[in-house]
């Protein structure tokens, strides 16, 4: 019985997540019809965007590489019970950081440096605004949901000051910086819009995934989340796990800001991000700890993000539908799993 044992606890998750797909998908299909709009047509309709239009792929896959990126990080800290949701903040903080070093360094340092310069200084800028929320969580037990949602709408704040005064450009009217030099943007894959920025996400994906399943600090992590005072008593340092934890996410969350400026809109403007910080927490918690998992879970929040508009113009349907099937698709998922849960767990 061991191996069948060994097999069902492999196979129940992706059974749970079918069913919540299905259940809510279904409940989607219920909403358009009370709407008086046909499930199929608009199935159709994203089918069409996503995968047959001259553009929709590449616009699916640039949404998903931000998304990704800051999922990753919360799905770290939600192994260990830390509900850090600060990656909208950290991305902007990330994103002004990148355009600070392309726009500031771009005669300075030799071209060669000038582009891991730009990614490395999104990475320390999202590290750093993540330190004082991590901080007050772990030592000092503040509810990280608080702090880190307060510090989103400050780095949002903080990235429109910069933009419209020392980093516009003045010669657009448009609030935008200058476009980066070409040292500063990230290589195009075939010449088109994709760009290296979505192999480094990939990377970071394996990397995430063996940290969080095989290394000592996964276990830890997972240890601290099932019960920290355990933990502690068996030597687990849980207060420096949580602050590196919240620093991690941030870190992931700057690296998505320096990407999205560096591969894909090549300047710093307002609207910058499409909401990534708080999409990606939806795409964490369905991906139950799985980094492998988030890459299908947020190309499909992608998808629905690139479609929705297409959506509402073929259709007549509300722009708002898509946030209330998202939110559908979450609660049937959360719901599936706690339902199927094995008897005598959770």
């Amino acid at each position: 019985m061991g191996w069948r044992d060994a097999r069902l606890t492999r196979v129940r998750p992706a059974v749970r997540a079918c069913v919540g797909g299905a259940a809510g998908a279904l409940l989607g299909a219920l909403l358009l019809l009370l709407l008086g709009k046909s499930p199929l047509a608009a199935l159709r309709v994203a089918i069409d965007t996503v995968w047959f239009s001259p553009t929709g792929f590449v616009d699916t896959v640039l949404q998903t590489t931000p998304l990704l990126l800051i999922a990753l990080g919360y799905l770290m800290a939600y192994q260990a019970r830390i509900w850090a949701v600060g990656g909208e903040g950290q991305f902007h903080l990330g994103a002004v950081a990148a355009a600070a070093v392309a726009l500031g360094l771009s005669s300075a340092v030799p071209r060669a440096l000038g582009l891991p310069l730009a990614i490395a200084a999104g990475v320390i800028a999202g590290t750093l605004w993540a330190a004082v929320p991590g901080w007050l969580r772990a030592y000092h037990r503040v509810n990280e949901v608080v702090t880190t949602l307060m510090s989103n709408f400050v780095g949002i704040l903080l990235t429109l000051w910069l933009i419209r005064t020392t980093l516009r450009d003045p010669d657009i009217p448009l609030l935008q910086t200058p476009a980066f030099p070409p040292a500063f943007r990230l290589p195009s894959i075939g010449g088109g819009r994709l760009h290296l920025g979505i192999v480094l996400t990939l990377a970071v994906v394996l990397l995430v995934a063996y940290v969080a399943q095989r290394s000592h600090f996964g276990h830890w992590t997972r240890a601290i989340g099932a019960n920290p005072h355990a933990s502690r008593a068996a030597g687990i340092r849980v207060e420096r796990t949580v602050f590196v934890l919240v620093l991690l996410s941030g870190a992931l969350a700057g690296l998505a800001g320096a990407v999205q400026v560096l591969g894909t809109t090549h300047r710093l403007l307002v609207g910058v991000s499409h909401d990534f910080g708080y999409a990606a927490i939806p795409v964490a918690v369905l991906a139950r700890g799985q980094a492998v998992a988030a890459v299908p879970i947020a190309f499909l929040f992608g998808a629905l993000t690139v479609s929705a508009e297409a959506i509402q113009v073929d259709l007549g349907i509300p722009s708002d539908f898509i946030a209330v099937f998202t939110g559908v698709l979450v609660l049937c998922a959360l719901a599936a799993e706690k339902i199927l849960e094995p008897p005598g767990r959770g």
